[in-house]
């Protein structure tokens, strides 16, 4: 059957109510920074985009839930719609427990292609394990990880166990440590702490760093920064971090909705709460330091919030089906464990490690007075 199923690039949404579906990806394109975006989906308010992957009709695509559950299906089994579609209930196509949500999506072109994968909870807690242990998941679906029942299983990335990861809260700490501080463990096993939260804080994002990379952070107000991977020099696991946003600018400019590892010659895709969706090429947005505002990524109506990222990644290029067009201009692969809009968080206490800065110009939108370096460093002490 699989014989007759063309090799097409398609997107990949889910929303915060379930729905799913998979588009063409030519239906969108790039936009410069600043930009209003065009309407990606018919939403309403409790039913808006969380995810966003870019994947091929051939891949493979494990589902994990809020449970520690993990569940598998081929990209082409998903039900195709049109940009404005809502979708299909996800309950329709998988076999989910009372209570279970889907969380986050991995997409799997090759099960050779990376040996681990990494899960990291709301929490803060992380767990490494094998990749081939998700390679045969029944109907009825695995435990990837057992969680407390207050936590949720968020994210999901492929390792090959030299890694560094890049850990970021929704109240603006970041923590980078090495992937061989994780021990790879059993698929019933809980984890360990990855990050020590603070106060009622909880993680918004964790990504893998790359070489010569960015961190790109974006707050639901539209804001986002640029700020090169070398500003975050890695410390142990299970330690605060150090500050990506400036706390005391968290009213002004939402909590953080998602923070990614990008490259200059990547694109980036910003969803809103009412389903605008907006792609912009990274090299748009000014590399900046840790300590500024950042620029303005998205134009927002009245009433509207960024609900996710996503990112079309130059390292996925090689993967661009034989003989196709460029349906993506430019561009070939999209990863976005994003997660929902957040509320703004209570900070208790500032107590970490020290830490150096650069401050460097926010760029042209980057209103109002910046901390100084030693400022800004001195909420990391």
């Amino acid at each position: 059957e699989e014989d007759l199923i063309a090799q097409e690039n398609v997107l990949i949404s889910f929303s915060a109510g379930s729905y799913i579906k998979r588009m063409p990806a030519s239906e969108f394109r790039a936009q410069g920074r600043g930009g209003r975006g065009i309407k990606g989906m018919s939403t309403r308010q409790e039913d808006e985009v969380i995810d966003l992957l870019f994947a091929r009709t051939l891949d493979d695509i494990l589902f994990f839930t809020n449970k520690g559950r993990v569940y598998s299906s081929r990209v082409y089994e998903l039900p195709e719609g049109s940009r404005t579609a809502r979708g299909a209930h996800i309950a329709n196509l998988l076999s989910l427990l009372p209570d279970e949500t889907v969380s986050t999506m991995l997409i799997i072109p090759d099960f050779e292609q990376a040996d681990y994968v990494t899960l990291l909870t709301r929490m803060g807690r992380i767990k490494r394990m094998e990749l081939s242990a998700f390679s045969n998941i029944r109907t009825s679906g695995l435990i990837a990880m057992n969680l407390d029942p207050a936590d949720s299983l968020d994210w999901a990335r492929l390792t090959n166990g030299g890694e560094d990861f890049i850990i970021v809260t929704q109240g603006g700490k970041s923590l980078r440590f090495r992937e061989d501080a994780v021990r790879p463990m059993g698929r019933t096993a809980a984890g360990v702490m990855a990050i020590r939260l603070l106060g009622n804080d909880e993680v918004i994002s964790m990504d893998v760093v790359k070489p010569d990379a960015d961190l790109l952070v974006l707050h639901t107000g539209g804001y986002g920064k640029r700020v090169s991977l070398h500003e975050y020099a890695p410390k142990g696991r299970y330690t605060q971090g150090i500050w990506t946003t400036d706390y005391r600018r968290l009213e002004e400019l939402g909590p953080i909705v998602s923070a990614r590892v990008v490259q200059t010659d990547d694109q980036i895709t910003v969803i809103t709460s009412n389903g605008i969706v907006m792609r912009t090429p990274v090299a748009g947005v000014s590399q900046m330091g840790r300590s500024t505002r950042g620029v303005r990524i998205v134009n927002l109506q009245d009433g509207d919030s960024v609900a996710a990222l996503a990112v079309l990644g130059r390292d996925d290029l090689e993967r661009k089906v034989e003989g196709a067009e460029d349906a993506v201009e430019s561009s070939d692969d999209m990863t976005a464990p994003a997660r929902p809009k957040k509320t703004a968080v209570e900070v208790d206490d500032f107590d970490d490690e020290s830490d150096e800065f650069d401050n460097e110009s926010g760029g042209e939108d980057d209103a109002g007075e910046e901390p100084s370096a030693a400022e800004f460093a001195a909420l990391d002490e």
